[in-house]
């Protein structure tokens, strides 16, 4: 892979996560009057933006192109904050969030097949979870200055603050615009075969046929379906809770004025974690899926025994149960793509993310009412226990799927 695109691949993620409304949008929905159970319901209609796009998204990328995919994501992104500041009220903040959703349902699955082939192109494909780590670290850098600054920018100007993170992911399309895209072994192998017409209409068949191949073929990897089940429950925990984790902390006690510093140190920590994912793979053989499941299941328990000490001393185990599961969700994702053929990448990718995107659903709408009923601490300690339990069986299914 050639030095300018890692750099452009890498320009891609900071970009696309640098955005100063990041750690202000929750705590300004509140303002302007929401309920924890209006918070739950936009987290909702976000899922459900994602769900309905996520395979024929996928889909799509793979039959047409996966790098222009990515930049009418990023732009759809930047019309959505628009919206937020054009219409500051329920209705507003729910069109943004679709705009968001469409986006997060067209790059999910899409950047990492890209990523993947690029890489397989130029026969680096071993990297894949160094390049993708490195990728998240740099995401996890744009969220560092957007929590840093996004508070601050906020409290004078919220005009401002949207319409800089309008104009950063159109930054992150022109990156993505920017990517070499190598072409499909599909498309290559029918333009050297002669006897192979070049009618549109054929040629799309014979990509689709390719993809429903490649899906199969998939289905068919032993251990594959535990793994996108049992993996995905466990590891979309870890996202939910992270768009608690400024109320949280506001609720432990950390000053506003301090939240911001309070979201940099974490994001900085899970930035770390999937940096340094590639090693901790090699060092504690976390390929293997039934160590990876005991990798996660330790991370729940450390998230479990942080939250409900109530020591500051034991909040280091909050933390690193973030550092842990980024470190784990790189190590997922390279599996998976390591396992899957070129042709449906995108597609397979895409139906991973939306088996995802579909728990994770389902645990927001259940977030907001066990929030507002029991409290943040309970809701953290109830993510610490589907973590583990799903981290277990996980690794038991595997087990018993490869054997």
């Amino acid at each position: 892979m050639r030095r300018r695109t890692t750099v452009t691949y890498l320009l891609f993620h900071f970009f696309q996560d640098f955005a100063l409304v990041y750690p202000v949008y929750l705590i300004y929905f509140q303002q302007v009057g929401l309920s924890y159970l209006q918070l739950s319901w936009l987290l909702a209609i976000w899922g459900v933006a994602v769900l309905i796009m996520e395979v024929p998204s996928g889909i799509i990328a793979d039959l047409w192109s996966r790098k222009w995919s990515l930049v009418i994501g990023m732009l759809l992104k930047g019309a959505g904050f628009l919206m937020w500041l054009v219409r500051p009220d329920f209705t507003g903040f729910a069109l943004g969030f679709v705009l968001w959703g469409l986006q997060e349902a067209i790059c999910t699955g899409t950047t990492e097949a890209l990523l993947f082939d690029t890489l397989r192109d130029s026969g680096d494909e071993s990297r894949f979870v160094e390049i993708s780590g490195k990728g998240q670290f740099f995401g996890r850098l744009g969220v560092v200055l957007s929590v840093l600054l996004g508070a601050w920018v906020f409290s004078r100007s919220p005009a401002v603050v949207m319409t800089v993170s309008a104009l950063s992911m159109v930054v992150a399309a022109v990156c993505a615009a920017l990517i070499a895209e190598p072409l499909p072994a599909s498309a290559s192998g029918a333009a050297a075969s002669p006897a192979v017409p070049h009618t549109p209409g054929f040629q799309l068949q014979v990509q689709l046929r390719a993809i429903l191949d490649s899906v199969r073929a998939a289905g068919a990897v032993k251990g594959m379906l535990p793994l996108v089940l049992f993996g995905s429950l466990s590891i979309v925990v870890y996202g939910v809770l992270d768009e608690y984790d400024f109320l949280f902390a506001r609720h432990y006690g950390v000053p506003l004025a301090f939240v911001g510093i309070w979201g940099a140190g974490r994001f900085i920590l899970e930035g770390l974690g999937a940096g340094l994912a590639h090693r901790l793979e090699r060092l504690l053989g976390l390929q293997s899926p039934v160590r990876l499941a005991g990798w996660m299941t330790a991370a729940g328990v450390l998230l479990g025994v942080g939250v409900l000490s109530g020591s500051r001393v034991l909040l280091v185990f909050y933390f690193g149960f973030f550092i842990m599961m980024a470190a784990a969700e790189v190590i997922f994702q390279g599996w998976v793509q390591h396992r899957v053929a070129s042709e449906g990448r995108a597609t397979i990718s895409s139906l991973v993310s939306f088996v995802y995107e579909a728990f994770g659903l389902g645990l927001v709408l259940l977030s907001g009412p066990v929030a507002e009923a029991f409290g943040l601490t309970s809701l953290f300690l109830l993510g610490a226990f589907v973590v583990s339990a799903a981290s277990v069986l996980f690794g038991i299914s595997f087990f018993m799927a490869r054997n």
